[in-house]
């Protein structure tokens, strides 16, 4: 049971102390060829009548591949304490999933219909386990004298900052603190928007440099290309790193891989003596080709349930991509950044 309407007004999710009354309307979620067990229960009558409050709270989302639900059953999680919420339907790589969901394994890229409740947008672990695809705005938009403030004070930072009369990191700060005392923000908005995801692979990517290069690998690395290639091979290096890019970002998200590539690709610049920026802008691009499979970017993830695709759809229709986007990648890279 998802949702109860009573005397014109919707409970939902339904909590599972709540008491039924007389005339109330249950919605259930499961399996639709059994519906006809809740012929059983005496006094209660299935009807089709649409209602618009029973469908005025639904959203749709795709679970996130960094989700805390991945290999995890909804009743194993609370899904409804956690997230104000209940699964209405699910559909993975375009198929209906039938039965009990409290009991399906959720996986990264899944399309959630969810009946949600007050709550639910004000949570602070929503955006980290869901894409929005409809349904629940979960953004409040700034009116009157906050929305000048917020633009006005942004404007005047970077204004201020291009000056040389502050420091753009403490004008920000202090903007930042502005905002809060005028309640244009709230610090749990600012927590569950923060995305430390892509703070700590930054981070672990700049501190796998250093250790490379204090443990001696960059060194390494460096000489034995410079003394086993010759310099006339920096291109197939090239080449190499792009492929090797790619490859990480169809199998992790593109983040991890630029992080990973980033250490790899700057010893083999240095390597061959040549300048860094054609190997990173290499990696950036190469992170970004993620054409054929649904985990590599978020984009991917949002389509992929949501039009009803498969994993084949995207190899099909990713392959070419793939193959036209890096032929242009490797030869508009050397062109535009030279070695």
């Amino acid at each position: 049971m998802v949702e109860v309407v009573r005397d014109g007004c919707l409970i939902s999710p339904v909590s599972p102390s709540e008491i039924l009354r007389q005339d109330d309307r249950l919605i259930f979620s499961g399996d639709i060829t059994k519906v006809e067990q809740l012929a059983q229960f005496s006094g209660l009558k299935t009807f089709a009548h649409q209602n618009e409050l029973t469908t005025a709270n639904l959203t749709e989302v795709v679970v996130r591949p960094e989700s805390i639900l991945i290999r995890k059953t909804l009743k194993h999680v609370g899904f409804r304490a956690l997230f104000d919420a209940a699964v209405v339907a699910i559909r993975r790589d375009g198929e209906q999933v039938s039965g009990k969901l409290g009991e399906v394994c959720i996986k990264a890229g899944d399309f959630l219909v969810l009946a949600v409740g007050e709550d639910f947008k004000s949570r602070r672990n929503i955006s980290k386990n869901f894409i929005f695809l409809s349904g629940v705005e979960t953004e409040v938009r700034l009116s009157g004298w906050r929305a000048w403030l917020a633009v006005g004070g942004f404007v005047s930072t970077v204004a201020l900052a291009a000056l040389g009369w502050v420091e753009l990191f403490q004008g920000l700060v202090i903007l930042l603190g502005c905002l809060i005392l005028s309640q244009s923000i709230s610090v749990n908005e600012i927590m569950r928007r923060l995305p430390i995801d892509i703070w700590l692979i930054v981070s672990a990517a700049i501190l796998l440099s250093h250790a490379l290069a204090n443990a001696g690998v960059v060194g390494f690395l460096g000489d034995w290309i410079s003394d086993g290639f010759d310099s006339n091979h920096v291109y197939l290096a090239l080449i190499i790193i792009y492929f090797l890019t790619w490859f990480m970002t169809e199998l992790v998200t593109n983040n991890a891989a630029a992080a990973l590539m980033f250490p790899i690709a700057y010893s083999v610049a240095l390597g061959f003596g040549v300048d860094v920026l054609p190997f990173v802008m290499t990696v950036a691009f190469a992170a970004s080709g993620s054409f054929i499979s649904p985990y590599g970017y978020q984009t991917n993830l949002m389509v992929f349930n949501a039009g009803q695709y498969k994993f084949n759809d995207f190899i099909k229709v990713g392959l070419p991509v793939s193959v036209v986007y890096g032929a242009i990648v490797i030869l508009a890279v050397p062109y535009f950044f030279p070695f």
